[in-house]
């Protein structure tokens, strides 16, 4: 498997030539990744939560139509603000570029929770969010904050934290 999100990610960084490619690129690896962390507990199907994001969402629902995640069928929801009573599903949000308005509050509420956190702010993967997504010279890169993963009760196999930069949290 770890060769497979090799060969992924390498065929994904092919095809980086818009801003399009490039959300394609990362809701695909957002796929790829999930299959390398732990979850404590999963229920009927797999959430995926966008925060104010509808492009991105429509993207995903498209491009996820016929995947599975941990054999769970994917149900990807937009998640209006910090008091959206969908967040209680979500088993993963993600953070884009177009939402970074009110993040943080957001990301306090479900940070001791099973959720997967990933951002489009590299940076905020210092503040304590789980996983971060970036283009460096025309590659995807991702750093990953371990400590906030395992107090989030999620654990990332080794093959994916060999493939991306391990961070702690700045106080």
């Amino acid at each position: 498997m770890f060769n497979t999100l090799k060969k992924t990610i390498f065929i994904l960084i092919l095809f980086v030539n818009s801003v399009f490619a490039s959300d394609t690129i990362k809701i695909a690896l957002i796929e790829k990744i999930t299959h390398f962390i732990k979850w404590p507990e999963l229920n009927k199907e797999f959430v995926i939560g966008i925060y104010r994001d509808q492009k991105i969402r429509n993207m995903m629902i498209e491009i996820y139509a016929d995947k599975k995640i941990h054999k769970l069928p994917i149900r990807i929801l937009n998640i209006k603000n910090k008091n959206d009573a969908k967040l209680k599903e979500v088993n993963l949000l993600y953070f884009t570029k177009e939402s970074s308005k009110n993040v943080d509050l957001i990301f306090k509420k479900v940070k001791d929770y099973p959720v997967l956190i990933i951002t489009d702010f590299p940076n905020d993967v210092y503040q304590g969010m789980h996983l971060g997504l970036y283009f460096k010279n025309k590659r995807i890169k991702f750093i990953i904050n371990q400590e906030a993963l395992e107090n989030a009760q999620l654990k990332a196999s080794y093959k994916i934290l060999k493939l991306a930069k391990i961070v702690k949290e700045k106080n």
